[in-house]
């Protein structure tokens, strides 16, 4: 929890693996979830740190409201961009913009959570309740973020 970037390359190194980005991709494109709430709340467990419900409503308004604002007008012209074959250059410019302001999201949620409380020994899915708390309201969600967690808890028990 040092700094900014520290949140910024765990997520470059846990979306390396294709089963957290499958399950992160549904997550976002079937319920509406957004991927750094996600990650920021797996680096916050990875790190041992205790779940903080105050905090976990802060980082997911703060990531939802980026998300409505820049992120997911940036995804729909990607998507639309992909769709039309001569617009392969403008879907690689737009993917890099999207890139970049999920880089400047994740820096953000990071110096939010510099107030996160001492050490706990919570797992994953502590966090990841906090952050996305529909998830008791939909079986689909719930088992979603298991996995994610059980995941990310493997990938940690490995490394």
């Amino acid at each position: 929890m040092d700094n900014d970037t520290t949140l910024w390359r765990f997520a470059l190194r846990l979306w390396r693996d294709k089963r957290v980005e499958r399950v992160c991709l549904r997550l976002q494109d079937d319920h509406g979830v957004p991927v750094a709430t996600l990650l920021v709340a797996l680096w916050l467990a990875a790190a041992g740190r205790r779940p903080d419900p105050a905090l976990g409503r802060r980082l997911s308004a703060h990531a939802e409201g980026f998300e409505e604002r820049y992120l997911r007008p940036l995804r729909a012209v990607r998507r639309r961009a992909a769709e039309d074959a001569g617009a392969g250059e403008l879907k690689r410019q737009i993917q890099e913009a999207e890139l970049e302001g999920e880089r400047l999201l994740l820096e953000q949620l990071a110096g939010m959570a510099r107030t996160v409380p001492g050490e706990g020994s919570e797992s994953a899915l502590g966090w990841l309740l906090l952050v996305v708390p529909e998830m008791g309201q939909c079986e689909g969600l719930q088992a979603l973020l298991e996995q994610l967690a059980a995941i990310s808890e493997s990938r940690a028990a490995s490394e």
